[in-house]
């Protein structure tokens, strides 16, 4: 079962870089495995990317699968700002 733990927004200048992000923050909990999903939306320059720590290592994830996470979340949180014109 994978649920949405947190909302973050992230907005400011950090080592001389402007930042503006959204990042919803994921967790899967099986028997066996724990599985941590992170997906930010960028709005400064208009991407979605997302990263995963499970089974020990840690994977970056393909787009399809930041929006299939951004998807299932939509159906029962809104999202923390709208990002439909980076989709």
């Amino acid at each position: 079962m994978l649920k949405l733990e947190s909302v973050e927004q992230i907005k400011g200048v950090y080592d001389n870089v402007e930042i503006d992000w959204d990042r919803y923050n994921f967790e899967g909990r099986s028997p066996v495995a724990t599985k941590e999903y992170s997906v930010v939306v960028d709005f400064i320059n208009e991407e979605i990317k997302g990263d995963c720590i499970k089974y020990g290592s840690w994977y970056k994830l393909e787009e399809e699968e930041c929006m299939e996470l951004l998807t299932e979340m939509l159906i029962d949180h809104e999202p923390k700002r709208d990002f439909s014109h980076i989709i």
